[in-house]
């Protein structure tokens, strides 16, 4: 944003400050409503006009209702704002005192004229487009009834109308303006209206409208002028008429029933009626009080007196109205004049606005090339700096995996060092099981059999109580081998070793140990049997030497591609955190390695007061 538009926002909101559109709503809010002002106002709806005035601010206010007054031709003291206020009027200011001058009586063209363009270039440059429609409309209007205005300056306005025309109410008084400068000498436009079209699509776009609407009285008008010069006077005659009637009645459309009346006399005296003729034309020169109207007038009572054969009075009437055509040209000539310095006043205005606008487009690319630059040297400095964090990335990346393969290699070491151990103590196991059932069991076997066989008094206390001693040892031994040999078990099948050594536990009626299954029914491969086997026969002696529980349950899932071990317990349950950082971890530690080996999860799910739940699965 380059200084003079900082400047201006500035501008812009201290303006707000000192003058104020109201004492509580935004700028746009107010600019919104006096759009909906000048909608209206385009539809000549001057009673809903009246009824939105009220909602606008103070200051809009007092100009709407002067601009409502003007339209309807109504006199009113003109209120002046505070000096601050009038150093920037807007759009409302510039059409009240602009209608303000049209006021018959106080007709200033010049000051019309000027009032209309600022207007339009106001409305324009704060794209109020409605304010800008009213104004070209108010432009248009003072552009036709005045004679010495030639369709150079017409057409442009009217051009600038249709850009931005948008709606039933701005296509009907386009056609009104286009078919009332047909009426005139241009050749291109009287071209476009040959076969009555533009006449065919009025009456269907007024149609609808009632007759109190301030529009329909043009529409009568300016149809039955075309009919007038295709020289059907019947039609013309008809549709002055209604337009003479309906404008009778609209303060506003003055200029239609002053226009019409003089038209309904031309179109008597076309007819020859000379008597109709001559009243018409005096009503029309009561109610003139404009000199091209005077002209008018004047030169139509030469016409009539001619044709009455009153030739001192058409000759005085024909006088008159040259006297006054000169009076006409004279203003003619310092209007137009005036309005030369207008224009070359409002060209210069355009030229230093195109300067500055040059100015400001040449800081905007200086600051356009800037801008690029900065953001190309961003670009390319978040391209190096992505460049480089990629590389340490991919540098990192590299490191992890060699880390890891050094981590894989060393629990792979781990692993083997554990089957090894693993195998070397099932082996044992089944070399310590051997001697005791073969060897040591059968040494207590015989010694039991000679024991039983001597022949002693049995109630001797002692003797009964070596004899329970002695039993108690060789079951012992006894299960201590089927323990120890349990791997052997196992050869018969996982499920059928896990329900012996349960029933061998319970037997002891120290915990009650369940073991259910779901769908385990093909054998798996022996060496994971035993594994597994050895996993549980671990996890149960846990929940016998720490848990303290009553109950606890073993329950296998087989499904297709996994088996999945549940062991519960019902006991004390243990803090996970704390079992981690003890030194023997009651053997989970080497259980979890053990899973891993088999590729397996293994998850402890355990709560102080309530028992553990572990749950584990292993492909198969």
């Amino acid at each position: 944003m380059t200084r003079l538009d900082i400047l201006f926002w500035i501008c812009v909101s201290f303006s707000t400050v000192l003058w104020p559109q109201s004492s509580s709503e935004p700028i746009e809010l107010a600019k919104e409503r006096q759009e909906i002002f000048f909608e209206t106002l385009i539809s000549m709806n001057l009673s809903k006009a009246e009824d939105i005035v009220k909602t606008l601010s103070v200051t809009q206010k007092v100009h709407a209702n002067n601009l409502i007054r003007a339209i309807r031709g109504e006199d009113f003291s003109f209120e002046v704002f505070d000096s601050n206020y009038q150093k920037e009027k807007n759009v409302l200011q510039k059409l009240s005192e602009a209608y303000a001058n049209n006021i018959e009586g106080k007709e200033n063209t010049v000051k019309v004229f000027q009032g209309f363009s600022e207007a339009i270039s106001k409305a324009d440059t704060l794209n109020q487009f409605n304010a800008l429609k009213f104004s070209l409309i108010s432009m248009l209007n003072l552009l036709r009834k005045q004679a010495f205005f030639g369709d150079e300056k017409f057409i442009p306005y009217l051009n600038h109308y249709k850009e931005i025309a948008s709606g039933a109410n701005d296509e009907r008084q386009i056609l009104l303006f286009s078919i009332g400068l047909s009426s005139n000498e241009n050749e291109e436009m009287k071209s476009k209206f040959q076969g009555f079209e533009v006449i065919d699509k009025l009456d269907e776009l007024f149609s609808v409208l009632d007759d109190t609407n301030p529009l329909k009285a043009r529409y009568f008008f300016e149809t039955a002028v075309q009919y007038k010069l295709v020289k059907d006077f019947e039609q013309a005659m008809y549709l002055m008429r209604r337009a003479n009637f309906h404008s009778q009645k609209q303060p506003m459309n003055r200029d239609i029933y002053e226009s019409s009346t003089w038209h309904i006399a031309t179109l008597h005296l076309l007819n020859k009626n000379l008597d109709s003729a001559y009243f018409y034309w005096n009503k029309s020169a009561g109610l003139s009080k404009r000199l091209r109207n005077n002209w008018y007038n004047e030169r139509l009572a030469s016409w009539i007196h001619q044709d009455m054969r009153e030739m001192d009075s058409a000759y005085y009437y024909l006088d008159k109205s040259i006297r006054t055509e000169i009076k006409l040209d004279g203003k003619q000539q310092r209007v137009q004049s005036s309005l030369l310095a207008i224009e070359n006043q409002t060209e210069k205005l355009k030229l230093d606005k195109l300067q500055l606008d040059n100015r400001r487009k040449t800081n905007q690319n200086y600051l356009i090339i800037a801008l690029s630059l900065l953001v190309i040297g961003t670009i390319t400095a978040a391209f190096l700096q992505q460049n480089t964090t990629k590389k340490r990335k991919l540098a990192e990346q590299e490191a992890f995996i060699e880390q890891q393969k050094v981590e894989t290699l060393l629990k792979e070491q781990e692993l083997v060092s554990l089957d090894a151990m693993i195998a070397g103590q099932e082996k044992e196991r089944t070399k310590v099981a051997n001697e005791l059932h073969d060897d040591l069991g059968s040494l207590m076997a015989t010694v039991k059999l000679h024991f039983d066989n001597v022949k002693v008094d049995q109630k001797d206390p002692a003797m009964k109580n070596a004899q329970d001693l002695l039993e108690k040892a060789y079951q012992k031994i006894r299960g201590m081998a089927h323990a120890k040999n349990s791997g052997v078990m196992a050869k018969q099948g996982l499920l059928p070793a896990v329900q012996k050594m349960a029933r061998t536990i319970n037997e002891t009626n120290a915990i009650e140990i369940t073991v259910e299954d779901f769908g385990l029914v093909d054998r798996m491969e022996n060496s994971l049997e035993l594994t597994i086997f050895r996993i549980i026969q671990e996890l149960v002696a846990n929940i016998i030497k720490h848990a303290g529980a009553t109950k606890a349950t073993i329950q296998f899932t087989q499904h297709e591609d996994n088996i999945n071990i549940i062991v519960e317990d019902n006991g004390k349950g243990f803090d996970m955190s704390a079992a981690k950082r003890s030194s023997s971890g009651m053997g989970l530690g080497t259980i979890e390695k053990r899973i891993e080996h088999l590729e397996g999860s293994f998850t402890v799910d355990s709560i102080q007061g309530k028992g553990t739940s572990i749950l584990i699965d292993i492909p198969v």
